[in-house]
């Protein structure tokens, strides 16, 4: 969300809530840290190193390090207030301030790439979005790693649930609310709720889509995403706070002698030695504070550094495509060409339209007046609207989307689009691909309903922003090192909206947006469409508005890709990296194909579910 500086200063003033409770400090020291034996060094402290270390020092007989570039914000209103989170990204206090390179299908704009610098990692940052994808596309994933390792559905529910712990919904009714809500999911430290304030053009919105033919889903949760929906959120309704790994995984458990973890300590590289059958990682170079250090581990490394950041220290490390490697004057060790390729992301256009007078939405809290009665019932009762994001999603097959676009026309616009010379893993994810445009049933397009102005927002007038993205884009990417220097950022190639059929998928999008605007009851609450411009109507208009205004879902994937080695994967279906015999990837860069989903609660599974894989490998020994 993107608010007035009235909102930010406001951010100073308020007092954090529930992070103001006892959360013990990372280490300071460096040689502190490298003075004790580890079993396990985990490179970040994101949404899966800190669950992950969690998970492992809940046996006292192993030690647990965590190094992480970033650093604990315990207390920091902005990251605890959810209606702040426009002050998080782009500010290098918490952002990697990542971008890609510019491109011709990008209006030869650089396209920021959130992604957290701080303990919590991008769980920290994020709009706070608690949702699941559906049984099939779960089950692409099994299917690319040859049915190895129950990555499914049935494989990962129980660490969705082992992870998620639902609070009572604090406003029954509205639609969305899921009469299984009471029985899905208790067991875990992530606090998860619908909202407690919802703006008024909510039900309008919803009405309208069902006036479409867009059902309500009232579970979400179960596997089938398709239709519009309540979603859940990563906020503590008892004090309305966010809930990242920090809050829930790192602070009940940092007090414990064997889990120790040192911030502002950015890993340079992972250390082996040759043995028979690959190599063995034994350590982790690290700088912090301008020095360079190095930490040993006796079991393994476990590398949750992020999609950008994981193929990079791979690569930094020896591992990757040997001709990269060779470029920038390192020695392969392991030739990985899958390292660093596979990027998807998912593209997001916008519409905004002025709502007509009677409608509170978070335009308001760029009202001094406003903003300070808000905090005030914050501060007070951890309710009202700083303590509220955005809810209201649909997840829409191509049969809800398509008006002038016929299926076997997008067929062909997706046939058109597949590279002739894609690797054998692209080929096998867009074999997948195909089959659910074809069978019609699996969401590849989300509308996100933002009661707020984005593009050319007056002062003192109410918008709601609907943003549409494509869930499965064809376009591939790719993030690899152009320096041996390990502080240098990668070099991202988004390759965003570079095949037809993504460009296609999201003209019909922006077409739809303007027709659920003018579709009732909502239409009677819009006053005006403020963008795209309305005179903009022909595809080339559209497009090129797309291209020089669309932004991503800070969803970027699969760097990493969990995948079999014959389809070129870069991790086998436990998490290790091919060639190696100890180092586990444990981080969204693992993610063989793109997900109609916000990400997070999949990250938090995962985590889950590879803590246990590691646990049986220590005890199996």
């Amino acid at each position: 969300m993107h608010f007035s500086l009235t909102l930010l200063f406001l951010s100073i003033l308020a007092r954090s809530r529930a992070q103001s409770s006892v959360c013990r400090s990372p280490l300071i020291s460096p040689v502190d840290f490298v003075a004790e034996q580890y079993d396990y060094i985990i490179i970040g402290g994101g949404t899966a190193g800190l669950t992950v270390a969690a998970r492992l020092s809940e046996n006292p007989d192993l030690s647990i390090g965590v190094l992480e570039a970033g650093y604990l914000h315990i207390p920091d209103a902005n990251v605890s207030t959810p209606a702040y989170d426009s002050n998080l990204i782009f500010n290098p206090e918490y952002d990697w301030m990542m971008s890609t390179v510019p491109q011709p299908n990008t209006a030869n704009r650089s396209i920021p790439q959130p992604r957290g610098k701080l303990m919590g990692g991008s769980s920290a940052i994020n709009n706070m979005a608690w949702t699941r994808a559906t049984i099939p596309e779960y089950a692409a994933w099994d299917t690319l790693n040859n049915h190895s390792g129950d990555w499914n559905w049935d494989g990962l529910l129980p660490y969705f649930l082992k992870s998620e712990h639902r609070q009572q919904n604090p406003v029954p009714g509205l639609p969305g609310f899921m009469p299984t809500y009471y029985t899905n999911g208790f067991l875990g430290p992530v606090d998860t709720a619908p909202n407690a304030v919802y703006s008024g053009i909510v039900s309008p919105f919803v009405a309208a889509l069902n006036q479409l033919g867009v059902p309500t889903r009232y579970d979400a949760m179960s596997g089938n995403t398709s239709g519009v929906w309540n979603s859940l959120l990563a906020i503590d309704r008892d004090n309305g706070t966010r809930v990242d790994s920090s809050t829930a995984y790192y602070c009940p458990n940092a007090g414990r002698p064997n889990l120790r973890v040192l911030s502002g300590a950015q890993g340079t590289r992972i250390l082996f030695q040759t043995e028979e059958g690959g190599l063995r990682a034994t350590g982790v170079t690290f700088t912090s504070n301008g020095s360079n250090y190095a930490v040993n581990a006796t079991q393994e490394v476990l590398l949750s550094a992020g999609t950008f950041n994981t193929p990079q220290l791979l690569e930094l490390s020896g591992i990757g495509n040997a001709t990269v490697l060779k470029e920038v004057g390192i020695d392969a060790l392991i030739d990985l060409p899958g390292v660093g390729e596979n990027l998807q992301e998912q593209v997001f256009i916008i519409s905004d339209f002025e709502l007509n007078g009677g409608f509170t939405t978070f335009d308001n809290l760029s009202d001094p007046a406003f903003a300070a009665e808000q905090m005030e019932i914050y501060n007070s009762t951890g309710g009202g609207w700083l303590a509220a994001t955005s809810a209201a999603l649909a997840f829409l097959p191509h049969s809800s989307v398509l008006d002038g676009l016929s299926s076997a026309s997008l067929l062909n616009y997706f046939d058109a689009s597949v590279a002739q010379n894609a690797t054998p893993l692209a080929r096998a994810q867009y074999e997948i691909q195909r089959s659910w445009i074809s069978e019609g049933q699996i969401p590849d397009v989300e509308i996100i309903q933002l009661p707020a102005g984005t593009l050319n927002a007056t002062a003192g007038q109410n918008y709601m922003t609907l943003m549409s993205g494509l869930m499965h884009p064809v376009s591939r990417g790719s993030v690899h090192i152009n320096s041996s220097n390990p502080l240098a950022p990668p070099r991202i190639i988004g390759n965003y909206l570079t095949a037809d059929y993504d460009v296609q998928v999201l003209l019909e999008a922006i077409r739809l947006n303007s027709k659920i605007a003018t579709s009732p009851p909502l239409s009677a609450d819009v006053a005006l469409q403020v963008a795209p411009p309305l005179e903009l109507q022909s595809d080339s208009d559209l497009i090129n508005f797309m291209r020089e205004t669309f932004g991503v879902g800070d969803h970027v994937i699969g760097t990493a890709a969990m995948a079999s080695k014959e389809l070129g994967g870069v991790v086998d279906h436990t998490l290790i990296v091919y060639g190696t015999l100890n180092l586990r990837v444990i981080d969204a860069s693992i993610f063989p194909l793109q997900l109609a989903t916000h990400p997070q609660a999949t990250v938090f599974a995962i985590a889950e579910k590879a803590s246990d894989m590691i646990k049986l490998a220590y005890q199996g020994q």
